[in-house]
């Protein structure tokens, strides 16, 4: 054997198509993510999964009042407590008297329809 031919590649006839491999790679690697996207669906979906049936504590509303905190309406028996949920803390900003009404208010009536675009420009035109 000459040196040129002892490290010479391999024939990839030899091995097969190159295309069939990255087609393989892919499909792989598209399952795995797929997987994991279920995984992740799935455990959000039971994050309260094997905690009994008790609805002692009950969130009746959240709002983000900023990028990381968020004021939360809890109901605990026939108390509710408005709480400030922020990173590393929770502190309790108000505790409403047993009985308290704590809904939402009705919606406000609505408006009365407001004149598109077209017709603006058409009465300012005079047509």
């Amino acid at each position: 054997m000459t040196q040129s031919t002892l490290f010479a590649a391999p024939n990839a006839a030899a091995h097969g198509s190159t295309a069939g491999g990255a087609l393989e790679v892919t499909l792989a690697l598209l399952l795995v993510v797929g997987l994991i996207a279920f995984l992740a669906w799935g455990l959000r979906r039971m994050r309260g999964f094997g905690a009994g049936g008790t609805d002692r504590i009950r969130v009746l509303a959240d709002r983000s009042v900023g990028p990381k905190e968020r004021c939360v309406l809890l109901r605990v028996g026939d108390t509710d407590i408005l709480v400030g949920v922020a990173p590393g803390a929770v502190s309790t900003l108000h505790v409403f008297a047993a009985g308290a009404n704590t809904e939402a208010p009705p919606a406000a009536p609505a408006k009365a329809q407001l004149p598109n675009f077209k017709d603006l420009l058409m009465r300012s035109l005079g047509r």
